[in-house]
C-alpha cells in the first residue's frame, strides 16, 4: 500500500452493502476505494434471501439476469415429524400479486450474491483491496485520514468520506464514537453452518419442529452443493455446545432421524446469538455508517442483507452528487430516510422471530413457515414521504405519491413496437420525468446537481412516433400511478417518487424539487 493515498469516497468492507455501493459509485464516474480487513471473500451462506426491493435494485445495476440465473424462485418446503414427511408446499410468492411488482423473492446464498457484485465491479473497472485492516481514523473539514494496516506494512488513505460497511463489529462505528443500542435475546439461539448431505432430496427445504427441540432445518443453496443447517438451542439449554459437524449429526440423529441421510463435512460453524440493534446515529461529519454496521436484525424475515443493500442504493447517488456540487445538505437526508426504515425492519424482524417460535413450540410447521414474510419483508412498501426530498403538489392526487418506490409497468417502444418496461427507462444513474400526455416539457440534461435527466412521453397511443415517448396500449401504467393526462412524474435516481404535477405548473415544480433538499418550514 503507498504511505499516502487519496481518493473521492473509501468503501470499508466488502460485503452486500458496500459491493452496491462501490457498483454504483462506478457507474456514476465516482472515484472510490473498496478495502476489507479480511485475505479473502467469505464464503459462510449467512444470508440466502434477495427480496423484491433488493432485486429492483439488482436490475439497476445490471446485475438481475445473472441472479436470476443462478438463484431459485420457489423452494418447496417439506414439512416431517421424525422421519415421516408431514407435508410439502410451495409457499406463495409474497408480493407478486401486485401490479408494477416484476420479481418474486430469490433464494441465492449470500457468497454468491457477492461474487456477482464484484465481477459487476470489475466490469465497471472497479475492485477490492482485501487484507486491508483499518486500525484508525481522523477527520477534518476536508476529509478523513484511515489508517490502514496490510501484509506490506501500514499506510494513511486519504478520503472526502468514508463509508463504514464493515458489519456488526464495525471498526468504523467504534472510530467514530457511535453507539449500538438494543436488546439481546438471550434465549434465542441458534446452531449455524454449512455442510454437505447425502441421502436428501434437493428440491426442497427439509424442516422439523416440535415443542422439545424447536426448528431444525437443512436448506439446499442454489448453485452448490451445500447445504444451509440452522438448529435452535432450547431454552434450558444454559450452555450451548461448541458447534462442530459431529454436533449436527447428534442434532441431527435426536431430531430429525430419517434414515440413510449422512452429514458429510462442515466449511462453516457457527453458534449465532440473536442480537436486535440500531446505531444512534447514521453520520458523524464526514463518515457514514451501513448495513450491519448501523443496524443488526433477527433473521426472520431476511432483512439484514436487503436493508444494508437499500442503504447504500440511498447513499450512493447522493454521494455522487454532493461530490459533483450538488448542496451539502443532501448527506443529511440518508439517516433522515434510512434510519427510520431499520427501526421498522427490527419491529417487524423481532416480532416474526417471536412468532416462528411460538408456532414451532407447538409444533406448528405451516404457521411458523408462513410467520416468516410479508408485504413489509419485500422491500416494497418502503416509503419517504416526510424526508426532505419529497415535494407532495398540492392538488389532491390518488396512486402514488411523493416519496413512494415508483412500480413498474409494460409498455410499448413508439419507434419499434416492441414491449419496454417503465424499468427499462429507470436504469441508469439519472433522474427520470415520466410526462402523462401531449405536454412534453423541454428541460436541460442535467439537473441542478450536475445529476443527468432523462425525459420520456407516456402516450395513450395514436401519437406520431418520436423519441423519447412510449405508448401505455392497454393503461396499465396509468392505472399503477394513478395519473390522469397532462401530468408528470419525477423519479429520483434510486427509483422513488420526488414529485407529481401537473403539466401546467411543471417546469417551476419539477425544477424545485431537483433543488436539493427541499426547505421546510
Amino acid at each position: 500500500m503507498n504511505e499516502h493515498s487519496t481518493t473521492e469516497v473509501l468503501i470499508i468492507g466488502a460485503g452486500p452493502t458496500g459491493l452496491t455501493l462501490a457498483c454504483d459509485l462506478a457507474r456514476r464516474g465516482t472515484s472510490f476505494r473498496v478495502i476489507d480487513g479480511a485475505d479473502r471473500p467469505s464464503t459462510a451462506s449467512r444470508a440466502k434471501t434477495i427480496q423484491p426491493r433488493a432485486l429492483e435494485v439488482a436490475d439497476d445495476l445490471g446485475v438481475i439476469d445473472r441472479v436470476l440465473e443462478e438463484g431459485i424462485v420457489h423452494v418447496p418446503t417439506r414439512h416431517y415429524d421424525r422421519d415421516r414427511v408431514v407435508s410439502e408446499a410451495v409457499e406463495a410468492a409474497v408480493g407478486m400479486t401486485a401490479p408494477g411488482v416484476p420479481y418474486a423473492p430469490v433464494w441465492l446464498s449470500q457468497p454468491r450474491f457477492e461474487a456477482i457484485l464484484r465481477d459487476r465491479l470489475t466490469d465497471l473497472g472497479g475492485t477490492v483491496e482485501w487484507g486491508a485492516a483499518v486500525t484508525g481514523l481522523r477527520q477534518d473539514d476536508d476529509g478523513v485520514t484511515v489508517e490502514v494496516r496490510t501484509a506490506a506494512g501500514t499506510g494513511e488513505i486519504r478520503a472526502r468520506y468514508v463509508v463504514g460497511c464493515d458489519g456488526g463489529r464495525s471498526t468504523v462505528r467504534q472510530e467514530i464514537g457511535v453507539a449500538l443500542e438494543g436488546t439481546s435475546y438471550p434465549d434465542q439461539r441458534w446452531h449455524l453452518g454449512d455442510v454437505r448431505v447425502d441421502g436428501l432430496d434437493r428440491h426442497c427445504q427439509h424442516l422439523w419442529m416440535s415443542p422439545e427441540h424447536g426448528i431444525l432445518s437443512l436448506f439446499p443453496l442454489p448453485g452448490t452443493d451445500i447445504w444451509q443447517f440452522q438448529a435452535s438451542i432450547p431454552a434450558d439449554e444454559a450452555e450451548p455446545a461448541a458447534p462442530s459437524l459431529e454436533l449436527f449429526r447428534r442434532i441431527f440423529a435426536e431430531r430429525a432421524g430419517v434414515p440413510d441421510v449422512e452429514l458429510q463435512d462442515a466449511d462453516w460453524l457457527s453458534l449465532y446469538k440473536i442480537n436486535v440493534c440500531l446505531a444512534d446515529r447514521y453520520r458523524v461529519g464526514r463518515v457514514f455508517l451501513a448495513g450491519d454496521a448501523a443496524h443488526i436484525h433477527s433473521p426472520a424475515g431476511g432483512q439484514g442483507m436487503n436493508t444494508g443493500i437499500q442503504d447504500a442504493y440511498n447513499l450512493g447517488w447522493k454521494l455522487a452528487a454532493v461530490l459533483d456540487g450538488a448542496d451539502a445538505a443532501l448527506l443529511d437526508t440518508y439517516e433522515q430516510e434510512r434510519r427510520p426504515v431499520a427501526q421498522a425492519v427490527l419491529g417487524d424482524s423481532t416480532a416474526r422471530l417471536h412468532a416462528v417460535m411460538s408456532a414451532a413450540a407447538d409444533g406448528d410447521g405451516s404457521t411458523a413457515q408462513r410467520g416468516l414474510t410479508g408485504d413489509f419483508t419485500t422491500g416494497l412498501t418502503i416509503a419517504y414521504p416526510d424526508s426532505p426530498l419529497s415535494h407532495h403538489a398540492q392538488h389532491r392526487a390518488d396512486g402514488v405519491r411523493a416519496g413512494d418506490r415508483a412500480p413498474d409497468a409494460t409498455c410499448l417502444d413508439a419507434a419499434t413496437g416492441d414491449r419496454i418496461r417503465l424499468f427499462d427507462l429507470l436504469r441508469g444513474p439519472h433522474w427520470t420525468l415520466l410526462s402523462f400526455g401531449d405536454a412534453h416539457p423541454k428541460f436541460r440534461n442535467t439537473a441542478a446537481s450536475g445529476v443527468p435527466l432523462r425525459t420520456y412521453r407516456v402516450t395513450t397511443g395514436s401519437t406520431a412516433a418520436r423519441p423519447g415517448a412510449v405508448v401505455d396500449a392497454d393503461g396499465l401504467a396509468r392505472k399503477i400511478y394513478g395519473v390522469g393526462e397532462d401530468e408528470l412524474v419525477l423519479i429520483r435516481p434510486d427509483g422513488y417518487v420526488a414529485t407529481r404535477v401537473r403539466s401546467g405548473e411543471s417546469a417551476d415544480a419539477v425544477r424545485r424539487a431537483m433543488m436539493l433538499p427541499a426547505h421546510r418550514s
